[in-house]
């Protein structure tokens, strides 16, 4: 594993997580701040898992990780935006007293 590897994982999952700032949730600084911080985790997390449990995607297709880290990302995001529609419908039902 090298630095490029891993700091294109990064750059994938900011690219991805600014790309989520067209949901209508999590606006603002801290939803920004939010957004990167699932797009990096997931990127990185699934990169890793790639390089960990695919052997192939070490040597011969360096570009699997990288898709792979697309995914993860994609897929943190997704999950966050379910999880914060949840919790926004759930607090606009009981509003506080």
């Amino acid at each position: 594993m090298n630095t490029d590897m891993v700091l294109g994982w990064a750059a994938i999952g900011m690219a991805a997580s600014l790309a989520g700032m067209i949901w209508p949730f999590r606006r603002g600084a801290v939803g920004v701040i939010a957004n990167l911080l699932v797009g990096e985790i997931g990127a990185l997390v699934a990169g890793l898992i790639c390089y960990v449990y695919l052997p192939w995607a070490r040597q011969e297709h360096a570009y699997a990780s990288l898709f792979f880290a697309a995914l993860g990302a994609i897929a943190a995001l997704g999950i966050a935006h379910i999880a914060h529609a949840g919790w926004a419908r759930r607090v606009s039902h009981h509003p506080q007293s």
